[in-house]
């Protein structure tokens, strides 16, 4: 989670972080913000949905999300029954949450606060 410090001070330390779940924007900043925990709440988001940690899924985003397409059945967990339509819709709209946090560049992430009311809409 995002560290809040001073933002006048100087604060250097080693990356840590879960592979898979840091922003990519750590590795060559080294500044740990919202927007990172932001990224690391997308991916936990469709982990959710896939079962699995969706690094592949992640790999093949495009650098612009604007033309997303996606079948909800080829990222489910295919275990469970499959959903009925209702859920679908619930999820359709949770994979474009966690699409817009786990945009590259981290000015075009949302707030937490954003995501927060994204998911009580």
């Amino acid at each position: 989670m995002a560290k809040l410090l001073n933002p006048d001070s100087s604060n250097w330390t080693n990356l840590a972080g879960t592979y898979g779940y840091v922003a990519p924007e750590l590795a060559y900043t080294m500044k740990v913000t919202e927007k990172c925990d932001v990224y690391s709440f997308g991916v936990l988001i469709l982990e959710v949905i896939v079962g699995a940690h969706p690094g592949d899924l992640i790999a093949t985003l495009p650098s612009s999300s604007l033309e997303m397409r996606l079948l909800v059945k080829d990222v489910l967990d295919q275990k469970p029954l499959p959903p009925s339509a209702y859920i679908q819709d619930k999820l359709v709209s949770l994979m474009k949450i966690a699409f817009i946090c786990l945009a590259d560049n981290p000015h075009s992430r949302p707030t937490m606060c954003a995501v927060s009311q994204l998911l009580a809409s």
